[in-house]
């Protein structure tokens, strides 16, 4: 959704909501609820209203990663 490195000033702010995540995504909107309470409360990220806000983008892309 953003790249740090060409956008080094660019909030980690994503103004999506969980709705447009879940069609994005291929999930249901219960589906992508869950996964997003999950990056949460692992502190990956924080839901808000309408955006999701990275908290620890190089944890997210070690989780994104995982079973590579």
């Amino acid at each position: 959704m953003f790249n740090q490195q060409l956008y080094p000033a660019t909030d980690r702010i994503l103004g999506l909501s969980q709705e447009e995540i879940g069609r994005l995504s291929g999930l249901s909107r219960q589906n992508t609820n869950r996964a997003l309470r999950d990056l949460a409360d692992a502190k990956l990220i924080a839901v808000e209203y309408g955006a999701i806000q990275i908290l620890d983008l190089g944890a997210l892309r070690r989780f994104a990663h995982v079973g590579d």
